[in-house]
């Protein structure tokens, strides 16, 4: 019997220091100090360099870059693990932005590779503020210029959606050079309100984050960088509230185009030209001024149009 009862014994004793193993990493502070002490041993087989992001140039100009670094920063999952993160409301109701503490570290991950990024800010009258980068030498010449661009993107794409959205709507424009008046867009629609089947719903979402995403894609083809949709349907079956729930996910101006107002191809150029480059044109009752023969825009002029 004790040589029965002797592997089992071991079995269990061996799954209870393994369970009260896991509790002691998971439970405790333990996981993130055996993290730390891991991440300083590798760190001692790698040669790494650093870059800078200061706030200001030379010239205390500036630096765009820094502001959009931070915009960044702030949207990653990884800050949270930091030890010091400062918390302030946004813009919209129950926003909360999460920026990283002077001298804290984020780390983030790109292409397979970890990158990582120093708040740093000296203690002297000018308070100057850096972001500094840390990559691997061998990643360098991989991922820099691919990873600045990515930063570039996702902090414009974050900026356009966190900024207030208005409606532009034409107005009578033969004694006037601007031809467009705006007002907030308050519409409430968006995807998870509108009466839409789920799959046509998320084929649309899918659809709308690959063309944010292939700007590049589509100037290398020498094409347009644009997206058409074509509503069609009676009265109030929400094409209107399609069109705010688009403006809504993307975060972009809404033109809404009364073609009553258009006198001819030439206005109809001009309205385009000053409408900016992420918007959303909005064209209501196209077909029933395609049916009128009287009308002064031709086919061809409308063709311009696209979101």
């Amino acid at each position: 019997m004790k040589i029965l009862y002797a592997p089992i014994l071991l079995l269990f004793v061996i799954l209870s220091l393994l369970f009260l193993l896991r509790v002691l990493l998971f439970k405790t502070g333990l996981i993130y100090i055996t993290k730390k002490w891991w991440r300083s041993i590798e760190d001692c087989f790698h040669v790494y360099q650093f870059f800078k992001v200061p706030e200001f140039n030379e010239n205390m100009q500036t630096n765009h870059l820094y502001r959009k670094v931070s915009i960044y920063l702030s949207s990653i999952a990884s800050i949270e693990d930091s030890d010091f993160i400062n918390l302030f409301t946004g813009k919209k109701t129950h926003d909360i932005v999460l920026h990283l503490d002077p001298n804290q570290v984020v780390d983030d991950y790109f292409i397979g590779t970890r990158v990582s990024w120093i708040n740093e800010e000296k203690n002297d009258t000018n308070r100057c503020r850096t972001f500094v980068l840390k990559i691997r030498r061998a990643d360098k010449r991989k991922i820099l210029r691919p990873y600045l661009q990515h930063i570039h993107i996702t902090s414009d794409e974050l900026e356009q959606k966190k900024k207030d959205v208005k409606l532009y709507i034409n107005i009578d424009s033969h004694e006037q050079s601007r031809q467009w008046r705006s007002v907030p867009f308050k519409h409430p629609s968006t995807f998870d309100t509108i009466a839409m089947e789920s799959d046509l719903k998320n084929k649309l979402k899918s659809d709308l984050e690959s063309f944010l995403k292939a700007k590049h894609y589509y100037h290398r083809l020498g094409r347009a960088w644009k997206r058409s949709y074509l509503l069609y349907g009676p009265s109030g079956t929400g094409k209107s509230s399609f069109v705010a729930a688009i403006a809504n996910f993307l975060g972009y101006d809404v033109y809404d185009i009364d073609l009553s107002r258009v006198l001819d191809d030439s206005d109809m150029k001009m309205l385009l030209l000053q409408t900016t480059s992420k918007s959303v044109i909005l064209i209501e009752d196209l077909d029933r001024f395609l049916m009128d023969k009287s009308a002064k825009v031709s086919l061809s002029g409308i063709r311009l149009v696209g979101p």
